[in-house]
């Protein structure tokens, strides 16, 4: 409380005035490297004509529809690798099996970049409603054509939808994963029990529900402009910050290799990049700091005794 005066030094009531407290700023989620406040995993999903087939596979014969599927590797892709090695910034690619088998110098472009080649299923399959024997011949069809057609073991999965089942975890600890990228318990890493990390993403950070769209089957409602996604994408990036959180951002060639949409990636992560205290890295990467690490976590659990 104090006393104020009008202008002609009358003394008037006591009043409240109320000071606003200092932004919030609580203790970063995460200890990231070289003092980083933040990590970033960019990801991209290359589901190319697996979007359509693991729908139904007579959509092959729906050439309008299927064709947007192929714009993203034949044209997505390499529009975003151009961008991409301009920025000098590192990518995680998930893709499925089909995808790689079906567009082989793409894939071997990636890997001839440098930038990482993930696991993404086959065919795209949804992996809720399968057993855990499905799902383990996915994973052996899928490994099987890395290795033989491109000679590398993938250290990371994303399970397409990003559904996983109970007992996927184990799965990809017995075909030798290091971490898993389809969970949003949290926006840091943590550990399943069996030691495999997570690096959890969220529906917000992806570009399907701002762009797709498709008549018949139904994909999506009405695509953003860019600059709300870029609003959306930049306020939660700077918050994820302020959080010392982990930004997965996840995207799609044949929505995000979009002229515009690819400029509104160089927007954001250049901006990204101005901040100087951000890490970007592939998701072996995160993983690897954080089995080096295990205490960089900070866990506030309030069920725990």
């Amino acid at each position: 409380m104090r006393r104020c005066s009008r202008s002609d030094g009358t003394p008037t009531a006591n009043v409240s005035v109320t000071v606003a407290p200092a932004p919030y700023q609580p203790e970063p989620r995460f200890a990231w490297p070289d003092g980083k406040r933040c990590a970033v995993m960019l990801c991209f999903d290359v589901d190319g004509e697996t979007t359509a087939l693991a729908e139904h596979p007579a959509l092959r014969d729906r050439l309008t529809t299927f064709s947007q599927c192929q714009y993203g590797p034949e044209v997505g892709v390499p529009r975003l690798l151009g961008l991409l090695e301009h920025l000098r910034v590192p990518a995680t690619f998930f893709i499925p099996s089909y995808v790689a088998e079906h567009h082989p110098r793409m894939t071997q472009a990636i890997l001839d970049k440098g930038f990482e080649v993930g696991a993404h299923g086959h065919l795209h399959e949804k992996l809720a409603g399968l057993t855990r024997e499905q799902e383990a011949k996915i994973l052996d069809a899928s490994l099987e054509i890395f290795r033989e057609g491109f000679g590398i073991v993938p250290k990371g999965h994303r399970a397409p939808w990003f559904e996983i089942n109970p007992w996927t975890p184990d799965l990809l600890l017995d075909y030798g994963f290091e971490y898993s990228a389809s969970m949003m318990r949290d926006d840091v890493p943590f550990f399943h029990g069996n030691g495999i990390v997570e690096i959890p993403g969220q529906w917000m950070l992806e570009d399907w529900e701002q762009f797709a769209f498709n008549a018949d089957p139904q994909w999506g409602v009405i695509p953003e402009d860019c600059d709300k996604v870029y609003r959306l994408w930049w306020d939660e990036f700077i918050a994820m910050r302020d959080y010392g959180c982990c930004f997965t951002l996840t995207l799609h060639p044949w929505l995000s290799g979009r002229p515009s949409r690819v400029k509104l990636l160089e927007r954001l992560l250049t901006d990204i990049l101005s901040t100087g205290d951000a890490w970007l890295a592939t998701g072996s990467e995160i993983a690897a700091w954080f089995k080096a690490n295990p205490n960089a976590r900070r866990t506030i659990d309030l069920d725990a005794e």
